[in-house]
């Protein structure tokens, strides 16, 4: 996947995601579309980065911290698509989004589907 040419909230999105993709390759999917989200803001990615490290995201600690609705609700995603979590309002979150939100999530989603993918034809040939 050509991680240059997907949607990004800004540059700093671009930036912040690239970076931590420079710090670790692999092939997990939900790690990518979680730290997509987590970079998607400044106001987030401060809130989370000391929660954060290569191999492990701290969810609990992330989600207690006072968020805005809309932000609390991409994060809730990012949990849900980094390991499944059943704590996901889609409803929820479809309230609470504004435009970039919502497309940050739309992107997320498509990379976790995209990189899944691609794993699983790795892993067969």
């Amino acid at each position: 996947m050509n991680f240059e040419q997907i949607y990004y909230a800004n540059s700093q999105h671009k930036e912040r995601f690239l970076a931590l993709l420079l710090q670790k390759k692999s092939n997990e999917s939900g790690y990518y579309a979680a730290y997509y989200i987590l970079t998607s803001t400044k106001e987030i990615w401060s809130a989370t980065k000391q929660h954060t490290t290569l191999e492990e995201i701290n969810f609990n600690k992330i989600l207690e911290q006072g968020f805005a609705s809309n932000y609390r609700a991409l994060i809730l995603l990012a949990q849900h698509l980094f390991m499944a979590s059943t704590s996901f309002d889609l409803d929820r979150a479809l309230e609470s989004w504004e435009q970039l939100s919502y497309s940050v999530a739309l992107q997320a989603i498509k990379l976790r589907w995209t990189l899944s993918r691609e794993s699983k034809e790795d892993f067969l040939e």
